[in-house]
């Protein structure tokens, strides 16, 4: 019972992490630094 608890936690613990660091899809990101565009070009595509 007490691996099985264990498991868990460690299971959660990955899946914490992958969502935290792994790259979105999801978000928009904006443009680079120094890209050229300027903010309101940016605000206009969202």
């Amino acid at each position: 019972m007490q691996y099985a608890i264990i498991a868990l936690v460690f299971i959660a613990a990955l899946v914490f992490l992958i969502k935290r660091f792994a790259p979105s899809k999801k978000k928009q990101q904006g443009c680079n630094k120094g890209c050229g565009c300027s903010m309101t070009d940016v605000e206009k595509k969202r």
